[in-house]
């Protein structure tokens, strides 16, 4: 007989063993599930979001409590889907027409709509013409031209423009899609404009679309099986996705099946800008004109240079409310320039009072009459080109401006005549001025790479560091897209700052605290390159090289006050063509002529053909 040296299980032994394996097999499955990313025993949200809220169609009261927009004369409030999200800003269905907000269409479709709040104008202007629509008028100004259209073009809606989606469609190449109301789902203005390759899906049941990736989520619509979705974002789990109606939200990717990859195409105008060039490099100098005497000086300064090929005499300032503007411009002058086969690119500025320029830029009809001067003026002098230099554009009529320059384009296409435009070195408070539509529109962009320390500055510095230099000239490529049209400004000049302890200065400059040291006055004084050279000789001390700037730099005792000079000389010049040359820039362009000393041209002689 044969005996088993194991011991048989009781029933109750045998009966815990079986429940420890169905839990180990039970959480096994359920580690494979967590793994895998099944949302089997996750909790589901079975509510659906307020689609009026979610579409941006509400607005929260002094009570905190979301309420529904409304248009004052009753006309249907709808949303409007862009390619990847809803607009901050409603839309209007009047009369079967769609309308949608202005400041929605400037900043995801095209730029160039224009709203004149005061003249109650609508425009839009391209690279050939301009037109404009004014209020209740049935007919599309442009040139010489009148054309009837049969929808109303745009409304006013509580301070705000609405432009019809026919006109829109007029300029831009989109499309369009209305989805109408159902129950209480609102209407959307479904658009897409934005070219590349689009992925599509289908679904493959149906599913709920969320406002979130994830089961807990709201639900934004049922999906039926077949619904073709396009792909906006990628997730582990979950999608963004667009239906063609216009519903955004978040699908899982589980759901998605029958993926496909199409290039989308949408005309544009971009060829239509077309750019006058320089043969070669642009060399600008240009020269400070006070009075009409100062126009003789002319062939005295050009013979001490080398390599110019344009000249900017500073001849125009807008003066009044009426777009006027003064000139100290010389025709005998221009004809010098041309005989030395220099170009003339004239200088206009708004340097008289910042509300003159506010005043003429927000208003149609005194704006294209300072455009018409200019163009006056353009012709009466037999100027080559524009250069353009307002400095007063603050943020809330950089619009106005903008719409300027592109009138202002339009007329220098048509007469061949070259648009120049002057910027700040880019910084945090100036990133409102669209370098990228600027240059669109202009021939050349000018950095004005200086005034990184000015007269009003609490520190004595650099008027233009090499680390200033260099993050000015990237950061303008940056935002403008572009370096093959930039020009990079170069100061001929610098400052002398003197610092005067409090107990021996008479007040002169700025005040400025310090624990440390005691407080002192700070005050400065612009130098050309030979007067600054005079002052350190006179002072009896060497210029070392300050690594921190890249430049050459001197200080000296001057009885109780320190004098620092930060130099512009060849070492400078030469390092700042050098900025142009790795950057691949346009040219450079010198403030101003007279300011260098004459070794100055050897070194820019090395840079230009």
């Amino acid at each position: 007989m044969c005996y088993d040296n194991k011991r048989r299980m009781t029933k109750e032994e045998e009966m815990k063993r079986n429940i420890k394996v169905i839990l180990l097999t039970s959480l096994v499955t359920l580690s494979m599930f967590v793994v895998s990313g099944c949302d089997l025993f996750i909790k589901t949200n079975k509510g659906s979001v307020d689609l009026k809220w979610y579409m941006g169609l509400t607005y929260e009261d002094d009570s905190k409590n979301d309420v529904a927009y409304k248009t004052s004369v009753g006309d249907q409030v709808v949303a409007v889907a862009l390619e990847d999200k809803y607009s901050d800003e409603y839309g209007i269905i009047k009369d079967t027409s769609a309308y949608v907000n202005i400041d929605t269409v400037k900043s995801n479709i095209d730029k160039r709509f224009y709203w004149d709040k005061k003249d109650k104008k609508l425009f839009f202007t391209n690279a050939t013409e301009v037109y404009y629509v004014d209020e209740n008028q049935p007919t599309v100004i442009h040139g010489n031209t009148d054309e009837t259209v049969n929808y109303k073009v745009f409304l006013k809606e509580k301070k705000k423009c609405y432009v019809n989606l026919q006109f829109i469609q007029k300029f831009v190449d989109l499309d369009s899609k209305i989805t109408k109301k159902s129950g209480k789902a609102p209407a959307i203005i479904s658009l897409k404009y934005t070219s590349g390759e689009k992925t599509t899906f289908k679904t493959d049941s149906e599913i709920e679309m969320r406002t979130k990736g994830d089961y807990q989520n709201l639900i934004v619509k049922t999906l039926s099986k077949g619904t073709t979705v396009t792909l906006l974002g990628s997730g582990k789990n979950w999608d963004k996705v667009r239906t063609d109606d216009g519903y955004i939200g978040y699908v899982p990717v589980k759901e998605l099946t029958d993926k496909s990859k199409k290039k989308v195409s949408y005309k544009n105008d971009d060829s239509e800008y077309k750019h006058i060039a320089m043969d070669g490099k642009v060399s600008l100098a240009w020269n400070q004109i006070y009075n009409q005497t100062a126009n003789k000086n002319l062939e005295s300064l050009l013979s001490k240079t080398k390599d110019i090929n344009v000249v900017s005499p500073t001849w125009f300032s807008l003066v009044d409310r009426n777009g006027n503007l003064s000139t100290l411009a010389d025709l005998d002058y221009v004809e010098k320039a041309h005989k030395k086969n220099i170009q003339v690119w004239a200088l206009f500025n708004d340097f008289t009072d910042r509300n003159l320029t506010k005043k003429v830029l927000t208003s149609t009809k005194l704006r294209q009459r300072l455009v018409t001067n200019i163009m006056y003026y353009v012709d009466s002098y037999e100027l080559d080109g524009v250069n353009i230099d307002f400095e007063y554009i603050s943020k809330d009529i950089i619009d106005d401006y903008l719409q300027f320059l592109r009138e202002l384009s339009v007329e220098c296409r048509k007469n061949k005549i070259v648009l120049s435009i002057d910027n700040y070195a880019p910084s945090e408070w100036s990133g409102y001025f669209d370098r990228e539509q600027q240059l669109k529109l202009a021939d050349y962009l000018i950095i004005m790479n200086y005034d990184e320390h000015t007269s009003g500055s609490k520190e004595a510095g650099s008027v233009s560091s090499m680390s200033y230099a260099e993050n000015s000239i990237k950061e303008t490529i940056n935002q403008a897209k572009d370096s093959s049209r930039i020009v990079g400004a170069i100061p001929f000049y610098t400052r002398a700052w003197k610092e005067t302890p409090e107990e021996y200065s008479d007040g002169t400059g700025i005040f400025v605290e310090d624990a440390a040291n005691g407080n002192y006055y700070l005050a400065s004084e612009a130098l050309g390159m030979e007067a600054a050279e005079k002052a350190y000789n006179r002072a009896g001390v060497k210029p070392s090289f300050d690594k921190t700037t890249g430049q050459n730099f001197v200080t000296y005792q001057k009885g109780h006050t320190t004098v620092s000079i930060w130099l512009e000389d060849e070492t400078s010049v030469k390092s700042r063509l050098e900025l142009m040359k790795k950057y691949n820039l346009a040219g450079a362009a010198y403030w101003s002529l007279g300011q260098e000393k004459a070794d100055i041209w050897n070194i820019i002689d090395q840079y230009f053909e």
